[in-house]
């Protein structure tokens, strides 16, 4: 019988990672952290609707909506912002899932030591040949927003992942 996974430790990461970037550069960006599931519901009309939904705890196999909402609570616009968020431990990136209106998003392979476009993402196996990097390698993801946050507004980036 598998056992589900608890969310906790995962948002807590996602959480504090996500805050100590920031806090370094943007001390008047705030940040909202949640961790969704779709659930699929069916209208009185048979209709069916997906809704995201908090994930406390999620099973094996189950993909997930990481998603991050940024606000400008300072008096003047934000320059150049960029977010850089982990990949949560017994998570794997789903491919082609980042998300955020006005961003450039690159991944990191190495710890979020350097980030690159999927296409530059090397990574050396088991037997020391170098291979084309996979969402399975991806241990970090940076959106680099292209302009700047407006004092008062929000904005969110996401990613989707599943546990494994």
């Amino acid at each position: 019988m598998r056992k589900p996974f608890t969310i906790f430790t995962a948002v807590v990461l996602l959480l504090w990672t996500t805050a100590a970037a920031w806090a370094q550069e943007q001390a008047l960006v705030t940040l909202r952290s949640e961790v969704l599931r779709e659930v699929e519901i069916i209208k009185e009309d048979g209709r069916k609707e997906l809704r995201l939904e908090p994930a406390p705890s999620a099973m094996p196999g189950e993909v997930l909506l990481f998603r991050i909402t940024y606000t400008n609570e300072g008096a003047e616009s934000a320059q150049n912002v960029q977010l850089t968020n982990p990949v949560p431990e017994h998570m794997v990136y789903e491919a082609g899932s980042a998300q955020g209106e006005g961003t450039a998003v690159t991944f990191s392979v190495d710890g979020g030591r350097t980030f690159e476009n999927q296409a530059a993402l090397t990574i050396s196996g088991e037997d020391g040949k170098v291979r084309p990097a996979g969402p399975a390698d991806y241990t970090h993801i940076r959106w680099r927003l292209s302009e700047p946050i407006p004092r008062n507004r929000e904005g969110t980036v996401s990613f989707r992942a599943r546990l494994k």
